[in-house]
Formats: C-alpha cells, sequence, structure tokens
C-alpha cells in the first residue's frame, strides 16, 4: 500500500556551515539526487508512480497528496506528471521548468528546470519488489531490490570520504560516516560506490577479484543462502533483479559481476546520521537546470 506525501520543512545545509530550512515547494539549494521514478499515465490502471529500467518496469498507485502537491506547484504546466526523486531523507524532490514555477527568483539559478522540494515521504511506496526490511538472522545478505536508478549513489574516496559526483561535479558529506565506510571497506578494498535508498538500506557491488581474502567465504556463504531462499520462495523477481545486476556489472557476462550485496540499514551507522552532500561549485546549480532529467 502506497503511503503518503507530509508537507513537513526540511533543514539543508550549505556552504559555509550554514542551513536552509525549505516549506514544500520552495526551490532545493543542494544536489539534486535519490531515486528515480516517475508519475504518468497507464492505459490499464490510470495514473501511477513507475520505477523503470529498461526493459524492467514496475507501477504502482502514487503516494497520497504527491500529485495535489506537483499540480499546484506547476509540474509539466500543471498535469503533474514526469519524473521524481526520492533522496535518503526522504525528501521528494522535482524539476519544475521556470515557466510554470513560482519561486524561480528565490533558486540558485533562475532559468531552466528549477530543483524544488515537495515534502517528504510517510510509508512505503507500494512495491511488491523491494528489499525486506526483516532480514533473515544477518546484517549481511543480497541486495534483491531496484538495484539501477534507486538510491543516492556515493562514492567512497582513497581518504575515507563519502562523495556525491554528476558529471564533473564532485561533493563531499558534510558529515563523517566512519562506521558506514569502516564497514565499506570490510568488503571492498577500493575506492567505489555504495548507494542508499529513501528506506534507509545501503548496498554496495563488490567486484568478485576485490573481495579481502577474509571476507570471500562470508559472502560466498551469504549469496548461497540467498540462492536456496529464492529458490524455494519461487522468487523470480528478486532473481531476475540480481541476474540483471550481474550481468550489466559483468559486461554480459552475470558470472564476471560485481556481486551487489547488502550491508546495513544507516540507523546502525553513525548513530543513524544521513549523509547530506554540500555545493561547493555555484556552476554546479547551472548544470542541474539544463534539462528535467539531469542533475543526477
Amino acid at each position: 500500500m502506497s503511503g503518503r506525501l507530509i508537507g513537513e520543512s526540511a533543514t539543508v545545509p550549505i556552504a559555509k556551515g550554514k542551513d536552509v530550512h525549505l516549506e514544500p515547494g520552495k526551490p532545493w539549494p543542494a544536489p539534486y539526487r535519490g531515486s528515480r521514478y516517475s508519475i504518468l499515465d497507464s492505459k490499464r490502471h490510470g495514473t501511477v508512480l513507475q520505477w523503470k529500467y529498461n526493459d524492467l518496469v514496475v507501477h504502482v498507485e502514487p503516494p497520497n497528496n504527491l500529485l495535489d502537491q506537483l499540480r499546484f506547484f506547476g509540474k509539466s504546466r500543471g498535469s503533474g506528471k514526469g519524473s521524481i526523486r526520492i533522496t535518503a531523507g526522504r525528501e521528494i524532490l522535482t524539476k519544475i521548468h521556470t515557466t510554470a514555477y513560482s519561486y524561480s527568483d528565490e533558486a540558485p539559478v533562475d532559468t531552466g528546470w528549477i530543483p524544488v522540494y515537495l515534502g517528504k515521504l510517510d510509508g512505503g511506496l507500494g512495491f511488491d519488489i523491494n528489499i525486506d526490511p526483516d532480514l533473515p538472522n544477518t546484517d549481511l545478505w543480497v541486495w534483491d531490490g531496484f538495484s539501477f536508478n534507486h538510491g543516492e549513489s556515493w562514492s567512497v574516496s582513497y581518504d575515507g570520504e563519502l562523495i556525491w559526483k554528476w558529471q564533473d561535479y564532485r561533493f563531499e558529506s558534510i558529515f563523517d560516516h566512519t562506521d558506514l565506510v569502516s564497514t565499506y571497506e570490510r568488503y571492498r578494498t577500493t575506492a567505489g560506490r555504495m548507494y542508499i535508498n529513501e528506506f534507509g538500506h545501503i548496498y554496495v557491488n563488490v567486484p568478485r577479484d576485490e573481495i579481502p581474502s577474509g571476507q570471500r567465504e562470508e559472502i560466498q556463504n551469504v549469496f548461497d543462502e540467498w540462492q536456496t531462499f529464492v529458490e524455494q520462495n519461487r522468487d523470480a523477481a528478486a532473481q531476475r533483479l540480481v541476474d540483471r545486476r550481474l550481468k550489466v556489472t559483468g559486461d554480459g557476462d552475470p558470472t564476471e559481476g560485481h556481486l551487489p550485496l547488502y550491508i546495513g540499514h544507516l540507523s546502525e551507522f553513525d548513530e543513524g546520521i544521513i549523509p547530506k552532500p554540500i555545493v561547493t561549485d555555484e556552476e554546479y546549480y547551472i548544470a542541474a537546470s539544463n534539462e528535467e532529467v539531469g542533475g543526477y
């Protein structure tokens, strides 16, 4: 069952140690990021919230109040249709063209597509395909939820910092994430990406040849246990999502693909602090306003 959009204000850290308190409908002064969804019309189901990656498509009823808010603030000239993002902090974002948006003069850049804060997601999204929060008797598992266009994409740098990247822009999280980075490095020895979704779940892609020797047996056991679990439960959707991830990261060969490994929930690390990138290059706002689907 879908959740709802609630009109909570958001506190967004910006440069020079400052915070901005945003009400719904105001310009978003931070990197445009999060899980990618679209609001569109379906011939069979009416207006839906859709997740898509190539031929993988799933849709459900939109969260309550979301379509009304999108229409109210001028999304797609009042139709409310188009793309949205949901951050790791459950903030729901979209882009609205300046010609239809009332608060363009308050945005960092007042032309093109303006990132806008709509409110926060309360509850779930109603998808049948998602990671089960009640994981089997271990903090480590196979990530068999959405594995494309899903979650905030972060990189762990060589000096142990969390970096958000888009095109040539690199912005660090304002917070320290010692526990999270340490857990990442337990299972992947080189700098690379991790993904954090709107429910606080975290997964990494682990190259098979970069697994630390001390964790190889543990990870193999996890994947064997997961394979048995999905076969017993006849969970073809989970199997398909993992197989597709392995194929894509293995350049077409799933036996060479990176292992999608669930490493835990945000609440387990660094007192539950959510990573938040700070824009330190004002030109980012110009680049992010060039198109509706940009800025990710």
